[in-house]
């Protein structure tokens, strides 16, 4: 059975003004060159030109990540999951689990820690370089690729972890 791929992306890195709500947090310039080069990353691997599903949380930077990445070539309509905004580890599984089957990659950007303990708890190959630079540090931007077999059964320990990049612009 020919594997999919689960796009695990952490929001670019975003501003703190003061005043505003958490949730509403803009990216700051940083962001917005990362987020551009996550964009450029993934147009560049190949991973657009399969049959996607995007879901992104509601909070303003992962949206505007999206929108960075989304500038970069790739076209594909976004779902918002508020439930992705300061999601758990099961949260987030729930999500992924109830992609539809014939979707070939899925992309989640959400937050940490609910994205880094997905990622570090379902990659199966815990002694590549990839997943010691994951669990080391899962920063703003981080991207990383799983292969996966169905999402209704994803798990602990049942994805393979390609790769982890964090682009910068």
């Amino acid at each position: 059975m020919p594997s999919k791929q689960l796009v695990l992306i952490r929001h670019a890195k975003s501003a703190y003004p003061i005043g505003v709500a958490d949730h509403e947090r803009p990216l700051n310039a940083r962001g917005v060159r990362d987020g551009t080069a996550v964009g450029r990353w993934l147009a560049q691997s190949g991973l657009l030109n399969l049959k996607i599903s995007v879901v992104v949380s509601s909070a303003r930077r992962t949206q505007e990540t999206w929108g960075l990445i989304s500038g970069s070539g790739n076209h594909e309509i976004a779902l918002t999951e508020p439930r992705l905004y300061e999601a758990s580890q099961q949260t987030i599984l729930e999500v992924i689990r109830k992609t539809q089957l014939e979707v070939e990659a899925l992309v989640v950007i959400a937050h940490n820690p609910g994205l880094e303990n997905v990622a570090s708890n379902i990659a199966s190959n815990r002694e590549s370089s990839s997943y010691l630079m994951l669990t080391e540090k899962y920063p703003t931007s981080g991207v990383a690729v799983f292969d996966v077999i169905e999402w209704s059964t994803i798990t602990d320990h049942s994805a393979l972890l390609t790769e982890f990049s964090v682009p910068r612009g």
